[in-house]
């Protein structure tokens, strides 16, 4: 469930921008680069300035409503998700967290999503900021010297990460069933007024019905 104004935002750990979800032992070499596993992509503006307010509110419906065939249910943590999904790990009207230091929200974004979600928010996050940053377990490294800012940069509370140590994505693997590199059999990869927009896995292709509303899938 979407969080309201007045609901209580998650207490975060104080190393981790999104609650780690595994802890088994350290298997990251963060100098590597290591492989990127998935990406976040945020929406950054002033909590305080209602009028930014506003407008990233109106362009998370118009996000949500622009990836409707592809969302899943909410997220209520950042990671390995297997799905393109709205992050609900705190209060997305105005309230600060974790290294943010103003209101953001986000999409948590499997790398075959990149392409239909990246290019789509660069043309319309208006004068709201727009970071998107790779999941490699990093936090760090991801939310510094490998993020993409367009609009203004915002300054980030980086001292809750550790330079070169991986504090989150323990024991996850670029390709595996929570951080899939292409669409599988019988899932959704286009829609019929756009066409072919996510790449399936090998020796599949994105076939898309010639009349009526279904959705293309992989087969």
């Amino acid at each position: 469930m979407r969080l309201s104004a007045g609901a209580l935002a998650l207490t975060l750990s104080a190393v981790s921008a999104h609650p780690a979800r595994h802890s088994n032992v350290k298997d990251v070499d963060c100098s590597g680069p290591p492989a990127i596993l998935s990406y976040h992509v945020h929406i950054v503006y002033g909590s305080n300035n209602d009028v930014q307010v506003a407008e990233a509110l109106d362009l998370l419906a118009a996000a949500e409503t622009q990836f409707a065939p592809y969302l899943g249910s909410d997220c209520d943590i950042g990671y390995d998700n297997a799905r393109l999904c709205l992050i609900t790990d705190h209060n997305i009207n105005g309230q600060s967290y974790g290294p943010w230091p103003s209101g953001e929200w986000a999409f948590f974004v499997p790398v075959p999503y990149y392409q239909l979600v990246v290019p789509w928010m660069t043309q319309h996050h208006g004068n709201l900021s727009l970071l998107v940053h790779p999941n490699t377990g990093c936090e760090n490294e991801d939310h510094s010297i490998w993020a993409l800012w367009a609009g203004k940069p915002w300054p980030l509370n980086m001292e809750i990460f550790t330079p070169l140590t991986q504090t989150n994505e323990f024991n996850e693997t670029r390709g595996d069933s929570d951080n899939p590199v292409c669409m599988a059999d019988q899932q959704i990869c286009g829609t019929p007024d756009v066409g072919p927009q996510l790449v399936c896995c090998a020796g599949l292709t994105c076939s898309c019905p010639p009349t009526g509303n279904a959705t293309c899938m992989c087969t």
